[in-house]
């Protein structure tokens, strides 16, 4: 072999062994002293398994009889071989054959690729962290919505919520050719239960009312919390004007409580007055202006119960 290539040779970043046909090392450059730690008069003319052990497997000793046989060329990779020259170190290996003078010999390419390895962990970690930064923005999102959109005491939507959902189901109303129903909802009594029970029993009454209207309600109903003790529910898609009763007989027959201490607990009553697209009115607010005045007049007659315009 010639030394002015073993020179060239020793000049190059990466580590090279050359084998002679019996496997024995030949050449072993300045790089694979540094990946190694092992100097080359240590391992010239030795077995490379006795010099390397750690290639010593089935793998690579097919890989090798393949090459000396058949001249082909092979690649391990770092990410799926460890450890195959070195421990502390991600080295990727290409075994081939070249032939000088009818002898064959064998060069073995050690790669070092851990500078890769640790910034593709780096850039991993970094996607990881986007990745949770981009979870943590949308939680945030979510929150700033919610607090856009519904009411913080009861989470019902809120009045924003509402007239934006609202003119999408008059305008399917008016396409569909079908009624749209509005419930005005005020709860009796409430300013006498703030001033004797306080405002902390008076956001739970409030809680409850949320819960009976919740779950008197159809599923593409919108129940809403309107202001104070005012809520509104939207009803969509009534096939006849008649439809709101059985929603109006689920929430009369609630009968929910608030307690109030050991001793004392709460009934909750409904005023309730309800209006119509078209049959009175063709804007949301004229549906709601019919349907409070409905509202008031069940409050004129004592509450507790639900009257259309």
């Amino acid at each position: 072999m010639s030394n002015v290539l073993f020179d060239v040779l020793d000049y190059i970043d990466e580590g090279i062994i050359i084998l002679d046909n019996k496997l024995d090392i030949l050449f072993w450059n300045n790089y694979m002293e540094y990946l190694t730690g092992t100097k080359q008069k240590e391992v010239i003319d030795t077995n490379i398994y006795k010099s390397v052990p750690s290639l010593n497997r089935s793998c690579f000793r097919n890989a090798v009889t393949a090459v000396m046989g058949k001249n082909r060329k092979f690649f391990f990779s770092a990410a799926i071989h460890k450890g195959l020259i070195v421990d502390n170190a991600e080295i990727n290996l290409k075994v081939s054959r070249f032939d000088v003078n009818d002898e064959q010999y064998l060069i073995i390419e050690c790669i070092d690729v851990t500078s890769q390895f640790i910034r593709i962990n780096q850039l991993k970690e970094y996607a990881n962290e986007l990745y949770s930064l981009n979870r943590e923005l949308i939680e945030k999102e979510r929150e700033i919505e919610k607090l856009a959109y519904y009411d913080k005491l009861t989470g019902l939507a809120n009045r924003t919520f509402f007239y934006e959902v609202a003119a999408k189901f008059l305008e399917n109303a008016r396409r569909d050719n079908t009624i749209l129903g509005l419930m005005f909802i005020d709860v009796d009594r409430f300013k006498g239960i703030n001033d004797k029970y306080g405002h902390e029993i008076g956001d739970r009454v409030l809680v409850e009312v949320a819960k009976i209207l919740t779950e008197s309600t159809r599923t593409n109903d919108t129940v809403v919390r309107y202001g104070g003790d005012e809520f509104l529910i939207l009803l969509p898609g009534l096939k006849a004007y008649d439809n709101y009763r059985c929603i109006a007989k689920r929430i009369a027959n609630a009968k929910n409580k608030v307690r109030v201490n050991d001793d004392a607990e709460i009934g909750i009553s409904l005023s309730i007055g309800v209006s119509f697209y078209p049959k009175d009115g063709n804007s949301i607010d004229e549906l709601i202006s019919k349907a409070d005045k409905a509202m008031y007049r069940v409050k004129n007659i004592g509450g507790n119960r639900c009257i259309k315009y």
